[in-house]
């Protein structure tokens, strides 16, 4: 029998989506697909079953004594809504996609749940109708990369990815009780060894030899809580546009936003502090045990930097400084306190996580997510996939978040937001239009 725990990484990531919502939604756009949906739906049923990941649902252990278990879910049923809008223009399609973001999944039933959008006119890239397909994915089954290979499954040729499908031992919770103990010596070793690694992290930082702990940005008008009413932009572009020798699509993006972002403040009157920061998705070198395997990391966007190749070249420097930085080997010591962690401790944590406190300074202004989805030899109900873009969460406070995601030669960078934090999101979404002009203009 194979059994899979949730990592407490990932568990952290399911306990904490009842106060924040993190799922992740990866949108597909796909052109001249079949109006049959009987046929796609059939399709997708089938795909799904050879896919390790999307027939799996959460076990919860009772009382939390243990970490929850991955097992087989319900696959009679699939997980499938089609949204047949009475108005299937892009415009009103893009707002029913941003009013699922709010909403979270049921992992205890499926951790996956796939919306479609039928006959949608006028999406970027498509002369004719268009075939949406949102993907909802729980954070807690997969990041950005894994989620992506998910999809990549779901509407590529089907093939088998992914191994057995999980079961759940025999009395989880007394197997979680008699653990504990040994849990608990664990994580008391670890966190020793977490106390000299922050010991020998101050020595290291006072010989020049390692970067300082990274200064948080100050809070603007869009690091505040986020609304129920969410609204969502997307610029697709061609990805030569957006790249050029040293410097990658992310950071052609950010010099972008670093551009937009100051004139939009500035556009309505609002204080533009002397730094601003982007909080960016990096991946964790190596294997690991989790499902998420990222860190986000506090990037300054150097925007009173008037020129803008060097600005761009500042931000690449920045974005490589703070990954080399969470990567040394004294810093990954200090975070092994949290891999150690007792899942009743992990639980009693996020219950007691206050939603309502603000910090005094955040790791960024904005988040910027970026992840390459691969070619374009994705289909769905015989239409080839134009597009794809991705929204990465809000949280209380962070009402603004960029996503930046590839697929063959088209680069989509979107924009999720609240109407309660940036009631005028077209204008905004203008100025960065706007911004990443400009930035290609650099590439020729």
């Amino acid at each position: 029998m194979t059994i899979e725990q949730m990592a407490p990484r990932d568990a952290q990531m399911y306990w904490m989506s009842t106060k924040i919502p993190n799922d992740q939604f990866l949108l597909f756009c796909f052109d001249s697909p079949t109006p049959d949906l009987d046929a796609v739906r059939s399709v997708i049923a089938a795909r799904a079953a050879r896919i390790a990941d999307l027939r799996v649902r959460a076990v919860d252990v009772a009382g939390h004594l243990d970490y929850p278990y991955w097992g087989p879910r319900d696959e009679s049923q699939v997980p499938l809504t089609v949204h047949a809008l009475a108005d299937p223009s892009w415009p009103r399609c893009r707002s029913a996609i941003a009013a699922l973001l709010p909403n979270t999944v049921d992992i205890r039933q499926s951790p996956w749940h796939l919306h479609l959008f039928p006959d949608i006119k006028g999406a970027p890239r498509v002369s004719g109708s268009a075939l949406i397909a949102v993907l909802q994915v729980s954070h807690a089954l997969a990041d950005g990369q894994r989620a992506t290979a998910v999809a990549r499954a779901l509407f590529g040729d089907g093939s088998p990815v992914g191994g057995a499908v999980p079961e759940v031992p025999a009395r989880p919770a007394l197997r979680g009780l008699l653990d504990f103990p040994g849990k608990l010596g664990q994580l008391l070793a670890v966190s020793r060894g977490g106390y000299l690694a922050y010991q020998r992290q101050q020595e290291l930082v006072a010989a020049g030899e390692l970067e300082p702990e990274p200064q948080g940005f100050p809070l603007i008008s869009l690091n505040a809580r986020p609304g129920e009413h969410r609204e969502i932009r997307m610029i697709v572009r061609p990805r030569d546009e957006l790249r050029a020798d040293g410097v990658s699509v992310t950071v052609a993006v950010m010099t972008a936003i670093s551009s937009a972002l100051p004139r939009y403040l500035r556009d309505h009157g609002q204080w533009v502090p002397e730094r601003l920061g982007a909080e960016v998705t990096v991946a964790e070198p190596g294997e690991s045990l989790a499902r998420n395997n990222f860190r986000n990391v506090g990037v300054d966007l150097c925007w009173s930097e008037p020129d803008l190749r060097t600005r761009a070249r500042s931000i690449a420097e920045g974005i490589e400084s703070r990954r080399r930085r969470a990567a040394h080997p004294v810093l990954v010591a200090q975070r092994a306190g949290g891999a150690a962690l007792p899942a009743p401790m992990m639980w009693a944590g996020v219950n007691a996580f206050n939603t309502d406190l603000m910090p005094p300074t955040v790791a960024g202004n904005t988040v910027v997510s970026s992840v390459v989805r691969g070619a374009a030899d994705l289909t769905l109900g015989g239409g080839t996939v134009a597009f794809t873009a991705g929204f990465p969460a809000l949280s209380p406070a962070m009402g603004l978040t960029h996503g930046v995601h590839g697929i063959g030669d088209a680069v989509t960078v979107s924009v999720h937001t609240s109407a309660a934090v940036m009631p005028d999101a077209d204008h905004y979404g203008s100025l960065l239009a706007d911004a990443l002009d400009e930035v290609s203009q650099l590439q020729r």
